[in-house]
């Protein structure tokens, strides 16, 4: 009984495993990140951090801001990596993390940046253009925690 019970077994993981990489592979597809990817990032910034195992994971706020927009926002469309040029603005402008569309065109540019960001010029033709535009522009800042509340409660304010 032992040989058949261990065979069981395996064969139960391995199904087991079969389902959960689909899963995986679904859910990577349908969000447009590699999940694999997101996994090993958090695992080396909890190496980096010397926290301990109850800490939590960092989710990238590229990440949290698709699901926020996709599920909270259903009466507008977004698009990602926006080239300024495509959407009439300058040549050489920083391209837009997100662009935020109503029915009546775009309402909101989204730029996801690191702390020194600002400072750059291709960073200061797009937000010129946004403003030039009357459009909104908000900046998430990558490093930090970017609560999920936090980013809904910010869009919100901006659409």
């Amino acid at each position: 009984m032992g040989i058949l019970d261990n065979l069981l077994k395996k064969g139960a993981q391995s199904l087991a495993g079969d389902l959960a990489k689909k899963v995986t592979d679904t859910l990577s597809e349908t969000l447009g990140v590699d999940l694999k990817e997101v996994a090993e990032t958090a695992k080396e910034e909890h190496k980096s951090s010397g926290s301990d195992a109850n800490s939590q994971i960092t989710v990238p706020v590229s990440l949290k801001l698709r699901n926020i927009l996709g599920n909270q926002f259903p009466e507008y469309t977004f698009a990602e990596n926006v080239d300024p040029v495509s959407v009439g603005g300058p040549e050489g402008g920083m391209p837009y993390s997100f662009a935020v569309s109503g029915a009546d065109g775009i309402k909101l540019f989204i730029m996801i940046i690191g702390r020194n960001t600002c400072t750059h010029k291709d960073y200061k033709l797009s937000r010129a253009f946004a403003e030039e535009r009357g459009i909104q522009f908000i900046n998430f800042i990558e490093h930090f925690e970017n609560k999920v509340s936090y980013v809904t409660q910010r869009l919100h304010e901006y659409l």
